[in-house]
């Protein structure tokens, strides 16, 4: 009797066993490196400037174990400062394997240092020149303590660096693990500022006016190859542009000078 359950037994075993084993490093990619890739691509993180605009940069530190969580295998944390109005930004922008990335957001996150989320988070647009606009979740994250209350806005999204087109695409989608899948390099990127007494809307919000500032150039940062692929195309369309303005008015003047004989 236990020798005729002893050889189901051990197959079930043994097919139980490859089903875990193809999950965890096919599906889940488990004893990868994290972010072999990552590394090599946060050295692009250097080019992200320090400057722009009347915006001054001041990077911040980052404890070891907010690295871990987050899944940083580099990263950007840095504070600016619009020395014209005094209006503050944080920039954290972070790449890593997808399975860490797509983890740890601000709906998360906030929550678990004391933040609530006030209303739903919404999708927001941050235009980009020449292409079409990044996609961005926003939220609104409250605080009350002894000194008060503090109110912060978080705008957030992704960036698959494997694809080609220029600048890739900054998205928001509504499960990031199932629209990524697995892949050992993802970006994330955070704005926030404090909330103001007199914003209504995420437009009013100053991070939303850095956001479309800095974007671009993080984009010619992570993406030097196509930024300078799409610079070129841009200049042989003015170019051309120019080209046909000086052919359109050759023929002005030829048609005037038939008219005047």
């Amino acid at each position: 009797m236990f020798r005729s359950l002893l050889l189901p037994a051990a197959a079930g075993g043994l097919v139980i066993f490859g089903l875990c084993f193809y999950e965890q490093v096919f599906l889940r990619d488990y004893w990868s490196k994290p972010g072999a890739e990552a590394e090599l691509i946060g050295k692009r993180f250097a080019e992200v400037p320090k400057e722009i605009g009347p915006w001054k940069g001041q990077d911040l530190s980052v404890d070891a174990q907010v690295k871990k969580t987050a899944g940083a295998v580099s990263y950007v944390s840095r504070l600016y400062k619009n020395e014209e109005t005094g209006r503050e930004v944080k920039l954290w922008l972070i790449v890593g394997h997808s399975r860490d990335i797509c983890r740890h957001t601000p709906n998360i996150c906030y929550p678990s240092s004391g933040f609530r989320q006030e209303g739903r988070q919404i999708r927001h647009e941050v235009p980009l020149p020449g292409t079409d606009p990044g996609q961005f979740f926003t939220g609104k994250f409250i605080k009350d303590d002894t000194f008060g209350r503090h109110a912060e806005r978080v705008f957030w999204a992704w960036n698959h660096p494997d694809v080609e087109e220029f600048g890739a695409k900054w998205e928001a989608p509504g499960d990031a693990r199932q629209h990524y899948g697995l892949s050992r390099a993802l970006y994330k990127m955070y704005f926030t500022s404090n909330v103001m007494s007199d914003e209504d809307t995420a437009d009013e919000n100053v991070a939303a006016e850095f956001a479309a500032l800095m974007l671009p150039e993080v984009n010619k940062a992570l993406f030097p190859e196509s930024a300078a692929a799409a610079a070129a195309a841009s200049a042989e369309n003015t170019e051309s542009d120019e080209t046909e303005v000086v052919e359109v008015v050759e023929e002005v003047d030829l048609a005037d000078e038939a008219a005047a004989e």
